[in-house]
């Protein structure tokens, strides 16, 4: 028997889904872990077909929100894709108290949040509509850096990672990740700054982010620090009285502990990269990074694949800055969802 990660208590069945996706079939589960959370879990499997497959394991952007009210989104869009012809089980995990059990995602932390998906996911695997022999992952956006992160935990396990592909996040640090964030929002936000006062206002929000994210402050005590930090406090993209991007800030603090290149690093899987060229947040150099290091340390394991004039969330653009807002825009997501299902077709 596969080891188990954790305690994963009870998993209850029922048949009806509401992430239902044409030409596939889903199914929802129950699982309750240790800490008394009740995960809401979908597997969904090519339609009329009971055959158990292997797991594509999905794991999902920071704002909170259930996947099952994105109707007409991107994302939802591509996962139906890869769910209807990749071959696969497609499995996602809700995150605590959509039923009212468990700290909601407001409340949620980025640790509690990694084991959730660890003991669900290890919990589904045993599914009967399950062949873990062969185990993929796919994480997009923040959930580029949740993935290796749970990738590795099951692999720990004695789970064997057939590949792992991730599309809006790399490998750098999470505090570098957040500068990023910010250099991009000086350079091209609709706000226009003077590009002579790019330099020193960087510069404050280095200083501010590494208060507030790898020292663990209160970004209300970093505010207090001097006028410089004040500033930075009061425009910082994201940033709200309570929370950042919708999420405590303990969960970007406790994000800013963990080492994704040595997660990625301790991976034995090929790896798919796709980098969007517009992308409103992250750098194409995190994303390359992942690919340069396993194919330093794997060579021809890793693949980078750059999408021209696409934004964050797979929407089409003119030229960079007017992507920025992201407003408008050119549905763009068909070409990601090619790329994956060429890859995962090409590891079997």
């Amino acid at each position: 028997m596969r080891p188990l990660l954790c305690l994963a208590a009870v998993s209850l069945f029922t048949a009806a889904s509401a992430l239902a996706y044409p030409g596939a079939d889903s199914f929802d589960r129950i699982i309750e872990v240790s800490d008394g959370s009740r995960l809401q879990a979908t597997i969904t499997l090519p339609e009329r077909d009971a055959t158990p497959r292997h797991p594509l394991l999905f794991m999902q952007w920071v704002s909170c929100g259930s996947l099952a009210y994105r109707e007409g989104s991107n994302s939802r869009e591509l996962l139906a894709a890869l769910a209807r012809d990749s071959g696969l089980a497609l499995v996602l995990v809700e995150r605590s108290a959509l039923d009212g059990t468990g700290p909601d995602c407001a409340n949620l932390d980025y640790d509690t949040e990694l084991a959730h998906y660890v003991e669900a996911f290890t919990e589904l695997l045993d599914d009967r509509r399950i062949d873990a022999s062969r185990v993929y992952v796919y994480g997009s956006s923040l959930g580029s850096t949740t993935a290796p992160l749970v990738a590795v935990s099951l692999q720990d396990a004695g789970i064997d990672i057939a590949g792992i592909m991730v599309q809006g996040g790399g490998a750098v640090t999470y505090y570098e990740r957040m500068l990023n964030f910010d250099r991009i929002y000086l350079e091209r936000r609709p706000e226009q700054v003077a590009p002579a006062e790019i330099h020193e206002q960087f510069l404050a929000r280095a200083r501010f982010n590494y208060e507030y994210l790898v020292e663990g402050r209160h970004p209300d005590d970093v505010a207090e620090d001097s006028p410089d930090m004040a500033r930075v406090r009061n425009d910082t993209l994201g940033l709200g009285d309570s929370d950042h991007y919708g999420r405590p800030y303990a969960w970007h603090q406790q994000a800013a502990t963990h080492n994704f290149l040595d997660a990625w690093a301790n991976l034995d899987a090929p790896v798919l990269v796709i980098f969007n060229a517009f992308d409103q947040f992250e750098t194409r150099h995190g994303h390359a990074l992942i690919v340069e290091t396993v194919n330093r340390l794997r060579p021809g394991t890793a693949t980078f694949v750059e999408r021209a004039n696409i934004g964050h969330s797979d929407n089409r653009y003119d030229d960079i800055v007017a992507a920025y807002p992201r407003e408008g825009g050119t549905p763009a997501w068909a070409g990601a969802a090619e790329i994956m299902l060429h890859w995962l077709r090409g590891l079997n």
